[in-house]
């Protein structure tokens, strides 16, 4: 199964982090009213970096990069990945690429933006290693692991447990309790 308790420290650190999360996300309309909207292109990046920071990843070596990769991006949602370029995890750097097609041998997490259905079914089938985020609809329905939706004006996410459970990492079971359902 790919959830698992983490140590005291790490989960006493993490559920900070998770609780400071939930509370910008519940009050984020109200923010956005008062200090202008801010882009759903960068929501989305905040969104999938803290999947990112929240998933325990195989230990290639303890300084590797964590690559990102982004698939059918435009230039607002290159522009919104971008700023998480370079930035650390636990001493690991994220590295960002726009990957075309199926090209994601190198990749940790494949965010798809818009459109991408077919390339979800595919990689489901091909890489059930990867970790896939994607912003359309149906995106779990379809094979995709972590799906964001908007609900009432907030930017939220779903999870596909069937295909968290067959990736080579683990995430968070308090992230997973943030999730607006899991299947």
């Amino acid at each position: 199964m790919a959830i698992r308790a983490l140590p005291t420290g790490r989960w006493l650190a993490m559920r900070t982090a998770l609780l400071a999360w939930a509370v910008t996300a519940a009050w984020w309309p109200l923010m956005g009213a008062a200090q202008g909207a801010v882009p759903k292109e960068q929501i989305k990046a905040a969104l999938v970096f803290n999947f990112l920071k929240f998933t325990e990843w195989p230990t290639e070596s303890a300084n590797a990069p964590l690559v990102l990769c982004v698939a059918g991006p435009d230039r607002k949602t290159e522009a919104a990945f971008a700023q998480v370029q370079g930035r650390m995890i636990e001493n690991r750097p994220i590295q960002v690429r726009t990957v075309r097609g199926s090209d994601v041998a190198a990749c940790h997490l494949l965010y798809i933006h818009d459109n991408g259905r077919d390339l979800v079914t595919q990689l489901a089938a091909s890489h059930p290693n990867l970790l896939t985020v994607g912003d359309q609809d149906d995106f779990t329905d379809a094979g995709g692991v972590i799906g964001l939706v908007e609900y009432q004006g907030r930017m939220q996410f779903k999870v596909n447990l069937d295909m968290l459970r067959r990736g080579n990492y683990k995430v968070s079971s308090q992230l997973l309790k943030l999730a607006v359902n899991t299947r």
